[in-house]
Order: C-alpha cells, then structure tokens, then sequence
C-alpha cells in the first residue's frame, strides 16, 4: 500500500472529511486485489490437484506421498509440489485419505473406501 493511501485512511479516520473517498476506494480495493490473487491462485492449484491426484488409478493401494506424486506430477499445476500435496493430505484433503502410520519408515496415504 503506498504510504499516501495509509496517510489518507489516517486522516479520514481522524476527522479529515476532505478526503477523496473515491480514490481512496479505488486504492485500498486494488491493494487487496493484489494480497488476494496469490491466496486465490493457490486455492484453486490446489482444487485442480484434488482433481487430478483422486483420479490417479494407479494409486490403488497405500503408497508414500513421493511415490503418488510421481505418478501426477505431469498432470498437477506448475508450482505444486510433493510438500504441497502431503500439505493438502493432511490439512485439506483429510477427510478423503488414511494416513497409515509406518513405525521409521515414511507414512503412506490410501484413498478411503
């Protein structure tokens, strides 16, 4: 946010009624835009990867992250990784995976029936 829009919004909260409320409309709304279009981005590579990687049928048993990740990586959007993907298993995508506990060795992740 240029320093002039925070001064504006400063001023306009302390009384300044001669603030240009169009302007400083226009502004504050483009600096959200642009804080919001990577969230936005992001959001929907990983809708598109939820697509991609459920429809992989070559992951029909419990496999690692890396290894279901070789299988789409082709096919995910540019940018999204294994670390992405594990991210979404277990944040996002929870309630569509088992996470199978391994003892030392990495956690695999089936599909749930």
């Amino acid at each position: 946010m240029k320093k002039s829009t925070l001064e504006a919004i400063c001023n306009y909260l302390n009384g300044d009624n001669s603030v240009d409320l169009s302007v400083l409309r226009e502004e504050v709304t483009a600096e959200y835009d642009r804080l919001t279009a990577k969230a936005r981005a992001n959001a929907s590579a990983y809708e598109v990867a939820h697509d991609v990687v459920f429809a992989c049928a070559a992951w029909d048993k419990p496999m690692t992250v890396k290894e279901i990740f070789a299988l789409v990586e082709n096919d995910v959007p540019d940018g999204f990784t294994a670390s992405k993907m594990q991210y979404a298993f277990l944040h996002y995508w929870a309630d569509e995976v088992v996470k199978h506990d391994n003892g030392k060795n990495a956690f695999t992740y089936s599909v749930k029936a």
